[in-house]
């Protein structure tokens, strides 16, 4: 039995605790805003959906919900997550939103899972040609995706594969070549870490 903290694997934070989150960091807000100027509005709740790894709360200002007068309408505000496991409240950009570029970044640096990346397609498409052709066509076929490796470094670079590990020098050339880094516009932003469950 372990006593350290872990986070637990099945989804505990429900709909309801979901937007109760949402609703007081939106109180919050509105508060700052009010003691810093007379023209804040509150803010209310407007969506829910359901996400594999968050509850995604989309938000708009009470007026305009209530009037539909585009004046108070918000625009180019992106949604809350609330984390399904431990209740962390993030917040992301409208278009990380529209595009769910945020959930690669989420995936890795919230819940800490390992990314998976173009390497690795190259990797297992590699390894599937070595298994079916030869080592020969893996080769080929590994050159084909990284045209800058010479032939030397291909070959050296397939038998390391498929024998264990790539040489972490050539793994760095072509994560530099395939890997686009995250644009900090799709990037999730930590409002409240989650809070560690204790293993029972």
């Amino acid at each position: 039995m372990s006593t350290g903290l872990v986070r637990e694997a099945a989804p505990v934070i429900d709909r309801e605790t979901a937007v109760q989150a949402v609703e007081e960091q939106l109180e919050r807000d509105y508060q700052e805003w009010r003691a810093v100027s007379g023209d804040a509005m509150r803010m209310a709740v407007v969506r829910v959906r359901e996400h594999e790894l968050v509850w995604i709360v989309s938000w708009q200002s009470e007026e305009f919900i209530r009037s539909r007068n585009r004046e108070f309408m918000l625009v180019g505000s992106g949604p809350y997550l609330v984390d399904r496991v431990d209740g962390g409240l993030h917040s992301i950009g409208v278009l990380s939103s529209q595009t769910g570029e945020w959930e690669a970044d989420y995936r890795v640096r919230i819940r800490g899972l390992p990314p998976r990346t173009a390497v690795d397609e190259l990797h297992d498409a590699t390894r599937a040609v070595a298994a079916a052709r030869g080592r020969m066509h893996a080769v080929r076929t590994l050159r084909r995706g990284l045209p800058v490796l010479s032939p030397a470094q291909a070959i050296e670079y397939v038998h390391a594969l498929l024998d264990g590990d790539p040489p972490a020098r050539l793994v760095a050339v072509a994560t530099e070549e395939l890997v686009e880094p995250l644009d900090p516009v799709f990037a999730v932003t930590t409002i409240r870490s989650g809070a560690p469950r204790r293993a029972g």
